[in-house]
Parts: structure tokens; C-alpha cells; sequence
């Protein structure tokens, strides 16, 4: 019964999609780019899906499709550069979507019109607007609640640079009650993410203060206006009530891992096609759920930075063998996909920032390859620990050289020459981070 409950529910989601892009089309959408624009949100490979289906069913001139066909398989001549470059590369582990420079200034000065003058500003888990805000007369106090790691690191840094406008502090010290008149976040469009960040953020904002918050618009997935809807009842029980809901609201950046998985399906789209819905709430009243006992949580995953890559490894008790061998598990070594619900990310334990994913006997050894990688980087001197034979440290040579040569073949793809020492604030680092679900994937913004 629920397996049919899905596929009618996908169904009926396909079905309004079809509507969407034919609408789209018959008023002049007969690019890629186009059609994405035209689109709530749909990801550009369900938007391919619908050109297909109308097509089969001769709603749409086929070659209008086949012409947005050729335009989505295409990439441009110039590399796209990661946007908000100033930071370190969201890895696809942290489902960390940045908003575009525009959206990111819009939401900064929606809050500043919401709030008092000298009011206090809250940035709850959203790097990318803490970056923007750095360089904006906001007329605000500015403060950024963040967990520890290495994009964090580098927001302090700038922090520091631009005469330390941000209050900074991280989700382990325990979170805030009532310090702020507006609250922005961005949790990724899950409601085991959105549940306990809003009702974070409920505690964190003043009475009479307002939570600015992003969902998923309608055409993201079959769930999304059932999502809403429930986080708008939750919310309620927060005591906060809806005051603005603005669809396709807030533009975001594509980020490189997204990217390298829509090329690996053979799929180019323009850099910033996706765009979520602002919702706004008021605190009226104190909320009736209690808060968050904690948003602190332990990950099974180091760290490690080599130039621009950034290299998640699973931590294992034991190595289950004496090889350190990177094992490919989707053909190109690039999963085609983003999406939490693929099977195949249970099988990674190697993971790279531009979504490569491998698995390894012996991730003990791939983690002292990939230190020894960063330590050559910026020359710390950083040493692996010695291993007890001659084949253990020629296995331990040739893992990183695989590794070096990925992250040559990232930057790359990024369009970035290879960075120099001062790239990165911290060339490796433990699982220590902290996270605000129980689920893998991390505040984002």
C-alpha cells in the first residue's frame, strides 16, 4: 500500500510537471536555460523527463524538445567557477546549497526592514550570507551561529580580516534563547532538518521577532507542499505564524559537486536554475515545544583538505584489509546524482568534494595517505604515522598519488588552477563536527 501510495504521488507530481513545461514551452521557452527559468524549481533532469513524455504524446513540436535536448547536453566553452569562492567547497555529505550574491543581500536587507532599528540579526548555519554580510552596511549586530569545520574556519578568518563585525558562535556551546529580532536560516529541504533548526530558531528570536526561513518550492518534489504545509503547522506550535510566503523567492548557486553529477548524466545546465520559496514568520507567543536538547552531533567522517578538494573519509574501528585500494562504484567514479535516497552512497566511505565516491579496505591508511598530501601542501611537515612494513608505506605512496592526481582532476573541472598553501586555513581535521539532526547532512545556506 505505501510502495502505491509513492508511485501515485510521483505520478501525480509528473503529471503537474508535464502541465508546467508545456506551459513553458507554448510561451516561448524553447531553450534549456529558458525552460528551467520557466519552471518552479524542477531539477533539470525531471524537466528532460517531461520533454520526453510530451513529446511521446505529440503535446509539444518535437524539435522544440530535440533543440532543448542538444542545449542541455552541452557545456559551456569556459568552466564555471564555484561561486562564493571565498569559501571552501560545499561537499555533496553536507547538502550545503549557497544562496546567489543577489538572493543573499536581499535576505540580509528583508531582515533589516523587519526589525528595529539596532535590532540583532541571528545567521543560523548559513556560511554563504555570514560571507555576504561581511561586506555589506547593514546597520545591525551581526551574529553567526556555526559548527565546527573547516568552512566555518575560513568565515572566522574573514571575520577577523574585515574588523570582526560577526559575533561567531558554534552550536556546541549550547544554542541561544531570545537574542535576536530576526533569525535567518537555510536548513537543507528535509523535514528531519527543518524541524529542529526552526525550532531553534523559534527559541533563539525575540517576541515580535521574525524567522526567515527557505522550503522547497512545489516543483522540487512530489512531498514539497505537503512538507510545507507540516512545517507550517509545526511552526505554530512554536508559536510562530506565517506573515509572507514568497514562491521562488531565493535564488541559489550550483554548487561543484552538483555540477559534476548532472554532467556525469550527460545534463549542463545554467549555474543558478534553482530557487526556493521565502517563508516568514512572526513569534507571537512562546512556543509550546520545548527546545532542542542539543543540536550537537558526531559524524564518522574525517576530514581532510588536499588544494581545493575536500576529502570525507569514513572512520572505521579496523581495517578490513591490507590493501588501501580506492574501489570505483559507479562507472566515471562521479554518482550521477544528489539525492540522499540513492543507494549507492551507503557503499562510499571515500568521498570527494566534486562527488566521486569510492569504497576502501583500509580507510585507516587513505586517511594518513590524504594527510600526508595536505602536509606536502602547505609544508606543516605533517607525517603520517610509520607504517610496519616496506609494502605498507609503497601502498600508502600510491594511495596518495591517486589522491593528488583527483584533486588536480577537480580543480580542473572546477576551472581553478591549483590553489596555493594559503588556500585552505586548516589542512586536515578530525570528525568532530557538530550537527543540528540526526541525519548526514549538515546546516546549510
Amino acid at each position: 500500500m505505501i510502495a502505491s501510495r509513492r508511485s501515485l504521488s510521483q505520478a501525480a507530481f509528473a503529471a503537474r510537471i508535464d502541465i508546467a513545461t508545456k506551459s513553458a514551452i507554448t510561451d516561448g521557452a524553447t531553450s534549456f536555460a529558458a525552460l528551467l527559468r520557466g519552471l518552479p524549481s524542477v531539477y533539470p533532469t525531471e524537466a528532460l523527463a517531461s520533454v520526453d513524455r510530451l513529446v511521446d504524446d505529440k503535446a509539444i513540436d518535437p524539435a522544440v524538445a530535440a533543440s532543448i535536448r542538444r542545449e542541455a547536453s552541452v557545456t559551456a566553452a569556459a568552466a564555471v567557477a564555484e561561486g562564493r569562492s571565498l569559501l571552501p567547497l560545499p561537499h555533496p555529505l553536507d547538502y550545503e546549497w549557497r544562496f546567489t550574491p543577489d538572493a543573499a543581500r536581499s535576505l540580509l536587507n528583508r531582515a533589516a526592514d523587519l526589525t528595529p532599528a539596532k535590532g540583532d540579526l541571528l545567521l543560523f548555519g548559513t556560511p554563504g550570507l555570514a560571507v555576504e554580510a561581511l561586506t555589506l552596511p547593514i546597520g545591525r549586530r551581526l551574529a553567526f551561529l556555526a559548527e565546527g569545520n573547516d568552512i566555518t574556519d575560513r568565515v572566522l578568518a574573514l571575520n577577523r580580516a574585515t574588523g570582526s563585525p560577526l559575533a561567531i558562535a558554534f552550536c556546541s556551546g549550547g544554542l541561544p534563547r531570545e537574542s535576536a529580532d530576526a533569525v535567518l536560516l537555510d536548513p537543507p529541504w528535509y523535514l528531519d532538518f527543518v524541524r529542529p533548526m526552526l525550532s531553534a530558531a523559534a527559541h533563539a528570536c525575540r517576541p515580535g521577532g521574525v524567522v526567515l526561513i527557505s522550503l522547497a518550492p512545489n516543483g522540487a518534489r512530489p512531498s514539497a507542499e505537503a512538507d510545507r504545509h507540516t512545517t507550517i503547522g509545526f511552526a505554530r506550535r512554536l508559536g510562530l505564524a506565517v506573515i509572507d510566503h514568497s514562491p521562488l523567492a531565493i535564488g541559489y548557486e550550483t554548487p561543484f559537486f552538483e555540477r559534476n553529477a548532472l554532467a556525469a548524466a550527460g545534463i549542463y545546465p545554467p549555474p543558478q536554475w534553482r530557487r526556493g520559496d521565502l517563508v516568514v514568520f512572526r513569534k507571537t507567543c512562546a512556543p509550546t515545544r520545548p527546545p532542542p536538547a542539543s543540536s550537537v552531533r558526531r559524524r564518522e567522517w574525517n576530514e581532510v583538505g588536499i588544494g581545493r578538494m575536500r576529502l570525507f573519509i569514513r572512520r572505521a574501528d579496523e581495517a578490513n584489509s591490507d590493501e588501501a585500494s580506492l574501489t570505483s562504484l559507479v562507472d566515471g567514479d562521479i554518482l550521477p546524482t544528489v539525492s540522499r535516497r540513492d543507494p549507492r552512497r551507503r557503499l562510499a566511505n571515500v568521498w570527494t568534494s566534486g562527488n566521486r565516491i569510492f569504497h576502501t579496505g583500509n580507510p585507516q591508511l587513505v586517511l594518513e595517505a590524504a594527510i600526508s598530501c595536505a602536509g606536502e601542501a602547505i609544508g606543516s611537515g605533517v607525517q603520517p604515522r610509520l607504517w610496519s612494513t616496506i609494502r605498507e608505506r609503497k601502498t600508502l605512496e600510491r594511495v596518495a598519488a591517486e589522491l593528488r592526481a583527483l584533486a588536480a582532476i577537480e580543480a580542473q573541472e572546477e576551472g581553478k588552477v591549483p590553489t596555493v598553501a594559503t588556500e585552505r586555513s586548516v589542512a586536515w581535521r578530525w570528525s568532530s563536527t557538530n550537527y543540528s539532526s540526526r541525519s548526514t547532512a549538515t546546516i546549510s545556506g
